[in-house]
């Protein structure tokens, strides 16, 4: 009976709409967005259906009256305003739930942004009223031992170290609804990624500033046996601390690999290549030895040569075609795609970014000297790291205070994920591809067209 089948469609279309309206998070306008075309499929699909059988158009014509479409058409405009309503209702008990949500001594106040374990948040101290971010790992993800065990590695490994220029962790708990958690030091500023997106490649000088800061964070790390691998620039920040500007603060240690592995083998999959692929150094892809120290170098050197000239030093199509181009072709010297690079600073990129581990800085603290021996390391200061903040980011700090008594709670389905880091497959070469990688090409191919992930590395502000 074809008043069956309508009435049928009818009710499936309803109990569709008002499902996705309670279960799925949303805000009203992204629900509409869904539930009107679903709600007009059952009026346009017999038309749809008679275009191509004609049979089906007589048949359903009894069904298809005015009466019957007036009545079937109020039923679905009702369900789907209903349930859009419904989404609105729930999302904003939701935002209500979020902002009086506390993590003991914590209070949740904004989404700062997600990164590839878990979300982080601006939170404030209860008591000493002390603004700070709070990063949960994902409760989709929170039954997973070794996203787990990567969490708690990530903690444990950023509590280890005290240095100045690395982000300092507070303390680190799990709720009583099982939600795992850590607290750490809210940062005002940028990343560098940030830095140059919004202002593009830096000077020589504040390269040089940055960067030594970071090694010598890196060094501290170092010597307690732990290799930082997911080195990049949404993972280097820029800050304002201690009455100072351009404080650079390492972040992220959630792929950290202790020198000695035993401890960590449950951390990643066996046949798995996890990091970020504009950043990755050769030996993490191709698996020729265990990541070390030098490994950090090769990352620093990319991210020097990324502010140099605001490019990664490979893209490709895909994260495959960047991760071969790494353990294969040539770099292209960054004074190709910026004139006033300074040669001696560009030796040193280039050295970071050679193929062989042997031929990179062996450490931190080589790395450090080489920066600070070129033409450029005095020219950038604090005081013009403070004039270049007042004038040009203003806003990025004073808003460190007023964020954290913010009432403003952002829509929890609109925060952006973080895609550059990746867990792949590792790439197996043939005996051919493996005698192209040994032996790198001479062509020095770029593609400026197509730049991978720089409009994803929108990094989490701690």
């Amino acid at each position: 009976d074809v008043r069956v089948l309508f009435k049928t469609s009818i009710i499936g279309t309803l109990f569709l709409v008002f499902t996705y309206g309670i279960f799925i998070p949303n805000n009203w306008r992204r629900a509409a967005l869904v539930i009107v075309p679903m709600a007009l499929a059952p009026l346009v699909a017999p038309s749809l259906l008679g275009l191509t059988s004609p049979s089906f158009l007589s048949v359903s014509e009894e069904a298809r009256t005015f009466d019957k479409i007036t009545e079937n058409s109020l039923y679905l405009v009702l369900g789907a305003v209903t349930a859009v309503f419904g989404t609105h209702t729930i999302n904003t008990f939701r935002k209500e739930e979020f902002r009086a949500r506390r993590l003991n001594q914590y209070h949740l106040t904004k989404k700062l942004g997600t990164g590839g374990m878990g979300e982080v948040y601006l939170a404030e101290h209860q008591l000493l009223k002390r603004p700070c971010a709070v990063k949960l790992i994902r409760p989709s993800l929170s039954q997973k031992p070794r996203v787990l065990a990567r969490f708690e590695l990530e903690v444990r490994a950023t509590a280890r170290l005290s240095h100045w220029n690395t982000v300092e962790v507070f303390d680190y708990g799990r709720t009583e609804d099982g939600t795992f958690y850590y607290v750490m030091e809210y940062l005002p500023g940028l990343s560098l990624q940030e830095l140059v997106d919004r202002h593009g490649p830096l000077p020589p000088g504040r390269i040089i500033y940055l960067l030594c800061q970071a090694c010598d964070a890196l060094r501290e790390a170092h010597q307690a046996g732990l290799i930082h691998r997911d080195l990049k620039p949404p993972n280097v920040f820029s800050a304002y601390r201690g009455a100072r500007y351009d404080v650079a603060k390492l972040l992220d240690f959630g792929l950290v690999k202790p020198i000695k592995e035993e401890d960590s083998a449950v951390v990643t999959r066996e046949g798995t290549v996890t990091g970020s692929p504009l950043y990755m150094a050769p030996e993490q892809i191709m698996r020729t030895h265990a990541a070390d120290r030098r490994t950090d170098i090769y990352a620093m050197g990319a991210i020097a040569y990324f502010l140099l000239t605001g490019r990664p030093p490979f893209l490709g199509k895909d994260s495959m075609a960047v991760m071969v181009a790494h353990a294969r072709d040539p770099v292209v010297p960054p004074s190709r795609l910026r004139d006033d690079v300074p040669g001696d600073l560009e030796k040193v990129v280039l050295r970071c970014l050679e193929k062989k581990p042997e031929g990179r800085y062996q450490n931190a603290e080589g790395l450090a000297c080489a920066l600070s021996a070129c033409a450029d390391a005095g020219s950038w200061s604090p005081v013009q790291a403070e004039a270049w903040w007042q004038e040009h980011e203003p806003r990025v700090l004073v808003r460190t205070i007023e964020s954290s008594s913010s009432d403003q709670v952002p829509d929890p389905a609109s925060s952006p994920s973080d895609p550059t880091r990746a867990e792949v497959d590792a790439p197996t070469f043939g005996a051919s591809e493996l005698e192209a990688v040994s032996e790198p090409s001479t062509a020095g191919r770029i593609d400026l067209t197509l730049s991978l992930g720089e409009d994803e590395t929108r990094p989490e502000r701690w």
